[in-house]
């Protein structure tokens, strides 16, 4: 999530990253898009502006195309999800590409 200052009100930006953890170490697995934050009061997405919802659906949508499933566990908070992959189908790094074409 982000921010910025204007006129010495926190309007800023709001969007949401899925962070993954793979063999090669933690990495992007995606990102929401950007919508106004509006006035940040507490620093939190709000579950009662449909455009929150609408960002945080997109993202859900986009990771469990790429074959993430929703797993247990997690925060409390309604935007915190825990996701889970089948290492088969995630994509190859470089340096598995690089072996798998050396190999073959």
């Amino acid at each position: 999530m982000g921010g910025g200052e204007h006129a010495g009100l926190n309007y800023g930006l709001l969007w949401f990253e899925a962070e993954a953890k793979g063999s090669n170490g933690r990495y992007q697995a995606g990102k929401s898009n950007e919508v106004p934050f509006s006035r940040v009061a507490e620093g939190i997405p709000d579950s009662h502006n449909p455009a929150h919802i609408s960002i945080h659906s997109d993202l859900v949508h986009m990771l469990r195309k790429d074959g993430w499933e929703p797993a247990s566990g997690g925060s409390s908070r309604w935007w915190e999800k825990r996701f889970r992959r089948d290492t088969s189908k995630a994509p190859q790094s470089l340096r598995q590409k690089i072996r798998s074409f050396l190999s073959s």
